[in-house]
C-alpha cells in the first residue's frame, strides 16, 4: 500500500470513529435492571415546527424487547408542560416511537414510567436538544414564526398610529369647517342687517 493510500484509510477512520461517536452520543443510554434503553429523535436534529418522533430502543442482553408498548407509557416535558403517549412499535423488534411536532426550542425531557416485565421504572431522559430551523436553512435563514408575528404587530401599532392621527386631522377638519360655516352665516346675516 502506498503512503497516501495509508494516509488517507487512517483519516477514513478517524473520521468514522470521530463522527459516529459524535452520532451517538445524540442519543441518551440508561441502564434499568438488566435493561438497555436507548432514547433519542428519529430525525435528527429535532427542528420546531417539524413532525418528528421519539425513539426509544429496549434491550435486555443486546437482544431486543418486545410488547412493552401495553406496560410501559412516554411523557414529554417541557416548561412545567406534559404531553403523555403511549409506545408505538415500529417494525425492528425492541424498537418504538412516540409521534409529535416539537413547537418550542430547547431541552426537552423524557418521562419513561409503568414497567418492563417484572421490572418496575419511572426514569427521566433528556435527548438531543430541538433546534430552530435556522441552524439547517441555507443560504439564508426564513424568519421565524416569533419574528414574523413580532413584525406584523408591528405595523399593526404604525398603522393604528396612522389611523389616529387621520381621524385627528378629520375632526380638526370638521371642527375648521364648522367655523367656516358659522362665519359664512354670521357674515351673510350681517349683510343682510347692514343692507336693511
Amino acid at each position: 500500500m502506498r503512503s497516501y493510500q495509508r494516509i488517507l484509510a487512517l483519516l477514513l477512520a478517524l473520521t468514522i470513529v470521530v463522527f459516529g461517536r459524535k452520532m451517538a452520543l445524540a442519543h441518551e443510554r440508561v441502564e434499568i435492571g438488566p435493561y438497555v434503553i436507548v432514547v433519542g429523535w428519529v430525525n435528527e436534529p429535532a427542528i420546531v415546527g417539524e413532525r418528528n418522533a421519539l425513539f426509544l430502543e429496549i434491550t435486555e442482553n443486546d437482544e431486543p424487547v418486545t410488547g412493552v408498548e401495553a406496560t410501559l407509557d412516554a411523557e414529554l416535558l417541557y416548561g412545567g408542560r406534559t404531553f403523555r403517549s403511549n409506545l408505538t412499535p415500529s417494525l425492528t423488534p425492541g424498537q418504538y416511537t412516540v409521534e409529535f411536532i416539537p413547537t418550542v426550542r430547547g431541552q426537552y425531557d423524557v418521562r419513561l414510567f409503568g414497567s418492563i416485565e417484572d421490572t418496575d421504572l419511572d426514569e427521566v431522559v433528556a435527548p438531543e436538544e430541538v433546534f430552530s430551523a435556522d441552524r439547517i436553512q441555507f443560504p439564508e435563514p426564513e424568519p421565524s414564526v416569533r419574528e414574523l408575528q413580532r413584525e406584523t404587530q408591528q405595523q399593526i401599532d404604525e398603522l393604528e398610529a396612522r389611523l389616529q392621527t387621520a381621524q385627528l386631522v378629520a375632526y380638526i377638519g370638521v371642527g375648521v369647517g364648522l367655523v367656516g360655516i358659522a362665519l359664512a352665516i354670521w357674515s351673510l346675516r350681517r349683510k343682510q342687517k347692514t343692507s336693511n
